[in-house]
């Protein structure tokens, strides 16, 4: 598969690696992606996530995760990278026990989520969000499956 994720920090004991190579596989997959293509994850503490995201988008909490797109003059020739994603587990798991889902499934979810964002894809409108929750719900399910 093309989408490689470069771990940043420790991934949270209740996702394993092959969560992180499902997840890659079906996103290369589903948004064609043919060329080696990297994507940082870090997953951070509440205060971590709520800096980054005063810093980046002028809120001053916490959330579960933000995307930044790498800086495309910064990459080396043959490489590609398409951005870095922070995710806060304590937060996701939160959200999904108040949804009643396993963190598992919160945290891959939100995996899908912050790729799709590099990519492109916005939910600024109710039809930019049917399209990419619908995306990201399809990809979810499947990696689940694995």
């Amino acid at each position: 598969f093309m989408i490689e994720f470069v771990l940043v920090t420790a991934l949270p004991s209740v996702l394993k690696p092959r969560d992180i190579e499902a997840a890659a596989l079906a996103l290369s997959k589903a948004l064609k992606i043919r060329k080696p293509t990297s994507v940082s994850l870090s997953f951070v503490t509440p205060l971590r996530i709520q800096a980054l995201n005063k810093q980046y988008r002028k809120k001053n909490k916490p959330t579960d995760v933000l995307s930044f797109n790498a800086d495309p003059n910064m990459q080396a020739p043959g490489e590609f990278e398409l951005g870095d994603i922070v995710i806060c587990p304590s937060y996701a798991a939160k959200e999904a026990k108040r949804r009643a889902l396993s963190t598992r499934e919160e945290l891959l979810r939100l995996m899908i989520h912050g790729v799709l964002h590099l990519k492109g894809y916005v939910h600024a409108t109710e039809d930019e969000e049917m399209v990419m929750f619908r995306l990201q719900e399809g990809l979810l399910e499947r990696i689940m499956s694995v």
